[in-house]
Parts: C-alpha cells; structure tokens; sequence
C-alpha cells in the first residue's frame, strides 16, 4: 500500500488558518487554529484526489518541502485504481 504525504502551507490570518497543499491547489481548508486546520485537511484532500481520478487525471507526486506539515492518505493505493486516459 502506497501512503501519499502531501506537504502543506498554512498561513495565519487574524480569524484563523488557511491551509494550501502546493501539489493540489484545489484543495484549501480553513480553521481556527493550525491544528483544527490539520485536523480537517485530509478529507478535503482526499475529496479533491477523488475529483482527479473521476476526471482520469494523473495524481501529482507529492513534494518533499523540509519542515512544512504533512497530510498522508493511504486511499490512493496504485494497485486499487488506475486513470483513464
């Protein structure tokens, strides 16, 4: 089984966090502190790999940024699915 981690960029805000995955600039999520933004990102994440592979796209590989927070999902195991093309 593949884990997939997907660094993220939260920037703080006056009411809260915004997070962005640089990969998948689809998906953004929000909360109020950065662990409640963690804490939510990876259904959205995952939500929006979801849409990838609906539409037949390629999965973006995840970068390796040092010290960024990560979200790993195990959902997108290459054995279960394949792109249509």
């Amino acid at each position: 089984m593949k884990i997939r981690t997907y660094p993220a960029h939260l920037t703080a805000y006056e009411r809260g966090v915004l997070l962005r995955f640089p990969d998948v600039p689809e998906a953004v999520a929000c909360g109020c502190s950065e662990q409640e933004v963690l804490d939510s990102a990876r259904p959205v994440l995952e939500a929006v790999l979801d849409g990838y592979v609906s539409q037949g796209r390629a999965l973006p590989e995840p970068s390796q940024i040092e010290g960024a927070p990560v979200v790993a999902t195990d959902r997108f195991d290459p054995e279960k699915w394949r792109p249509i093309f």
